[in-house]
């Protein structure tokens, strides 16, 4: 072959590779267009799940419960966002969730005060402000972002006050950030339960903190910590969950600073103490929101 041939042979390799990346890049550039919608959607969708979880509303084992007698039973959606005890018929649907979350988790806003505010009077736009500052945390904006838990709207229960509130929670894990949620009751205190939507930790280790046997340790516990005598001021107090290296009886035995404290996973201490230092970063910011409801909930 002559020097000639070879050179235009060579070019239209060149030209080749060149359309053909170029072809590749728009295809692939298309598909990531139209996949973000629905990806956007399922991210939506899985972190509106993990506030029914953190608020009791819907079991790790794939059902709506309700609370009755201080106990939580098996429930089935009755339509309009409404649970009624018994067992479903079928798994709950992506559309029912949706519904009970609409109908029972309301977003608002709090100042560094504790006052509320309303996303329309503060002309605050939901979507966006949860997008542009989910990495930097909502705890540290002027204007915190906090989520409602109505009763469920049946007749019986629909003029009732809520019955606690979840708060964002947000921090660094072994690897990466890590995303959650923490619901707390009425008295700005008890724990009604936890959940991670989001997190890169070790799979068997730290990715347990995603797990319900771990989240279960949580109810019932207290995010103002107690000192030794068992008293707790909510001006002073330290506010927080700690994740202890071992087993809380072991550690702390039946102390009151067992109260704000739960048990480690083996061979994930750092991923403990990245939890541990996501709920104090993330809770102490809101503690004139807390002892507001703590004071309202006293009389």
């Amino acid at each position: 072959m002559s020097a000639a041939n070879r050179s235009f042979s060579n070019q239209q390799t060149i030209i080749f590779m060149v359309v053909l990346s170029f072809v590749c890049a728009l295809i692939l550039s298309l598909l990531a267009s139209a996949l973000k919608v629905p990806q956007e959607e399922a991210k939506e969708f899985d972190r509106s799940k993990e506030m029914l979880v953190a608020a009791q509303i819907y079991s790790s084992k794939g059902y709506f419960q309700l609370q009755e007698n201080n106990k939580y039973v098996v429930a089935r959606y009755a339509g309009a966002g409404v649970l009624e005890p018994g067992k479903p018929a079928h798994e709950p649907t992506k559309s029912e969730i949706m519904d009970v979350v609409r109908a029972r988790i309301k977003p608002f806003l709090v100042d560094d005060q504790g006052i509320r505010h309303t996303f329309e009077e503060e002309k605050v736009n939901l979507d966006e402000y949860i997008a542009d500052f989910k990495k930097k945390g909502y705890a540290n904006l002027p204007l915190k972002l906090v989520y409602e838990i109505l009763p469920n709207p049946d007749k019986k229960h629909a003029a009732e006050k809520p019955i606690g509130y979840i708060i964002p929670v947000s921090g660094f894990g072994l690897w990466d950030y890590i995303y959650g949620y923490i619901a707390i009751k009425p008295n700005g205190d008890d724990v009604i339960g936890i959940s991670w939507y989001e997190q890169k930790e070790t799979p068997g280790l730290g990715a347990n903190i995603s797990e319900a046997p771990w989240q279960s340790l949580f109810p019932g516990k207290k995010i103002f910590q107690p000192d030794s005598a068992g008293s707790t001021d909510f001006k002073t107090s330290p506010i927080g969950i700690t994740v202890v290296r071992g087993k809380v009886k072991d550690v702390l035995g039946s102390s009151p600073k067992a109260e704000s404290a739960v048990d480690g996973m083996a061979g994930a201490t750092l991923t403990g103490n990245g939890v541990t230092r996501a709920y104090k970063d993330t809770l102490t910011p809101y503690r004139p929101f807390f002892i507001r409801l703590h004071n309202t909930s006293g009389k």
